[in-house]
């Protein structure tokens, strides 16, 4: 765990994972106490294998759970009064604000551009004197979804792979890998075609094959106990780390080898963890 001094987590329970860099002057906590005037001690942070925290983070909710390999950049701020939950190989860029005041639930894989920001409540007006705008809504962001960045996004549903195009405001649902832009954003996928298309197992296959061997060029120093396949049934030996092209899981071992090669691959290719019986 490559963790300096210069941060500051307070919680009832904590979890760290192997591999985790934290940068200087990140806060981690429950929130501010105004009564006290300090800082009040999340419920539970689990912070999984490989996380990288950038400088000046300010993290401030009940709970949190990031998972593996997910990077948050610098000045970044998840604050508010509910859960959040950040998936695997997630990527929220320098200067984004996640608000959790509605729980904040986001996939595996979702890129979040610098600059954005994601909004679970709206609340200021008089409620006395009859304003109508109050209120706490959940946000969920499934695998896949990318907020390319600078986006304002209100408390809806992104479906996975689903994707927002630079300075977009989302005010309504996001369907299935469709393509959204504009102020307020609409649905472009008629012009801009969808995020994704299918590719066949060879081609990752082959893909993969030749991201390995750059790996190694890189890298002679490790043992090559990497190996990638197509067929989940040639997973077999425990002193290899397995990459299956076929479902998008590795057999996780957390060896020094492994984890450099996840690095290697992020932000552009991700694998996550296979289950086991």
């Amino acid at each position: 765990m490559e963790i300096n001094k210069n941060y500051n987590i307070v919680a009832d329970e904590v979890s760290v994972g192997k591999g985790v860099r934290i940068g200087d002057g990140v806060t981690i906590s429950g929130g501010f106490d105004f009564t006290t005037g300090k800082l009040k001690p999340a419920k539970k942070i689990v912070i999984g294998d490989g996380v990288f925290l950038g400088q000046n983070i300010e993290i401030a909710c009940p709970t949190i759970e990031i998972g593996d390999y997910t990077m948050i950049r610098e000045d970044t701020k998840i604050t508010g009064r509910k859960e959040a939950t950040l998936g695997s190989c997630c990527w929220i860029g320098q200067s984004c604000i996640l608000n959790t005041h509605g729980g904040l639930y986001i996939g595996n894989g979702v890129g979040i551009g610098a600059h954005s920001q994601l909004w679970t409540h709206i609340r200021f007006g008089d409620v006395l004197q009859g304003c109508r705008w109050e209120g706490d809504t959940p946000m969920v962001v499934e695998d896949d979804v990318w907020f390319v960045g600078h986006c304002l996004v209100s408390p809806i549903r992104a479906k996975k792979k689903s994707m927002a195009m630079l300075g977009s405001v989302i005010t309504r649902d996001m369907e299935e890998n469709h393509i959204y832009a504009g102020v307020p954003a609409k649905d472009m996928s008629d012009k801009l075609g969808f995020q994704y298309e299918d590719v066949s197992v060879e081609k990752k296959y082959q893909v993969m094959q030749e991201k390995l061997t750059e790996f190694y060029g890189l890298h002679p120093e490790f043992p090559q106990s990497i190996v990638i396949v197509k067929d989940p049934v040639n997973i077999n030996a425990s002193d290899k780390t397995f990459f299956d092209v076929s479902n998008r899981t590795y057999t996780k071992r957390l060896t020094d080898e492994e984890m450099e090669f996840m690095k290697f691959l992020l932000v552009t290719i991700k694998f996550y963890p296979a289950t086991t019986n």
